[in-house]
This record gives structure tokens, C-alpha cells and sequence, in this order.
């Protein structure tokens, strides 16, 4: 039952493939974006407007994990140890204590884990790996078509359009597929993009 997250609405809600049916897990949420399923089966999600993360277990349990967050956007888990991209604060976070992973990065937003690593998208156009370990990084992709082509500003808040919160700006998610190859919405260009591992190709998804 794959989790969806409404950011207009606050709510988060899964689907049952099987027959169709939706089921609001929670509403109320102040801007829920990226959200990850944890190893136990718990809904992890990053509520970008309250700063926080947040988990929801199978009865529906709200439980606070990460708090004083600046602001959000996606979380990834590699086996217990869970991650934050905190987009304002420029910084991959871990979700236990509170640590930095990477900091000084650029609007950091999609956020996976592929073989020990995180894989980061950021404001520079370009897909980081990122050791825990040490917090060394390397370019994984670059010049990708997200977020904001180079020159051009933004006029609505980041988090705002018209004056309504709620209404997000696009938002550049990531996940890495069952190969190992990561995949990014490409949100400049409406559609999503395979990076090959070997090439560093970038091909329609």
C-alpha cells in the first residue's frame, strides 16, 4: 500500500493496490513533503512547515522523531539509521541524534540511500554522494533539470504560492530503483530521470 502526502490539505494517506481503496492515516500535517516506509512498516514523514519529522505506525500514532528542523524536505533509511535533507539549513541531518551527514550543501531536497551511501539532490543541478562515515562527497550527476535553471530567481516564497500556504513550489524528489540506479523528478522539465550508474547518463525515465 504505497503512502501518498497532500500538501494543500496536510493529510498523508495509503493506497490498497489491491482494491483501490484510500485511507487517510493523517491530517493536519503543516506541509508534509518526502516520506520513506521504515524497515518496521512505520510511515516516516518530513513536515516541512512545522520543521519536524514525524511517524505514524499502523494504528495511526503520531510520534515526533526530529524536531527544530529549519525546514525539511525529504528522509531516506538505510536498514534503522534514518536521514533528513534539510533544504535551508543546507545539510543532510541523522534522524537519532540530530548529527550532520554533509553540511554546506545547496538546497538540498530528494533524499535515498544506495549501497551505504546517501544520494542527495541539490540547488546546484547535480546529484551528491554522500559517505556517513567520513561526510566526504561526490558528484554523482550534474546539470540536471531541476529545480531553478542557473540565472533565474524565484518571485513566490519557497513554500508559497499566491499568498496560500500549503501550496508547495515543485519539489525534486529521488529514489533508487531495485538495479542501484537512481531516479529524479526532473521538476523543470515535468518528468523524470534514470542516471546510469556507469555513464553517468541521463535518460528519460
Amino acid at each position: 500500500m504505497p503512502p501518498t502526502a497532500s500538501w494543500s490539505y496536510g493529510d498523508v494517506r495509503t493506497r490498497d493496490l489491491s482494491d483501490g481503496s484510500v485511507r487517510t492515516r493523517v491530517s493536519g500535517l503543516r506541509r508534509p513533503a518526502g516520506l520513506a516506509v521504515r524497515g518496521d512498516g512505520v510511515l516516516v514523514v518530513a513536515e516541512a512547515g512545522a520543521g519536524r519529522v514525524v511517524a505514524i505506525d499502523a494504528d495511526d500514532v503520531v510520534t515526533v522523531l526530529a524536531e527544530g528542523l529549519a525546514s525539511p524536505v525529504d528522509v531516506a533509511f538505510d536498514g534503522e539509521q534514518g536521514y533528513v535533507s534539510d533544504e535551508e539549513r543546507g545539510a543532510v541531518l541523522r534522524l537519532d541524534d540530530g548529527s550532520p551527514v554533509a553540511e554546506g550543501l545547496s538546497a538540498p531536497q530528494g533524499l535515498a540511500v544506495r549501497d551505504g551511501e546517501v544520494l542527495v539532490e541539490t540547488g546546484r543541478r547535480r546529484l551528491l554522494a554522500i559517505d556517513p562515515g567520513t561526510g566526504g562527497t561526490r558528484v554523482e550527476a550534474d546539470d540536471l533539470a531541476v529545480g531553478l535553471p542557473p540565472g533565474v530567481t524565484r518571485t513566490d516564497p519557497a513554500l508559497f504560492s499566491h499568498g496560500m500556504s500549503g501550496v508547495p513550489r515543485q519539489f525534486a524528489g529521488l529514489a533508487v530503483g531495485p538495479d542501484g540506479t537512481p531516479h529524479v523528478s526532473a521538476n523543470a522539465q515535468g518528468g523524470v530521470l534514470r542516471i546510469d550508474r556507469s555513464s553517468h547518463d541521463r535518460d528519460p525515465g
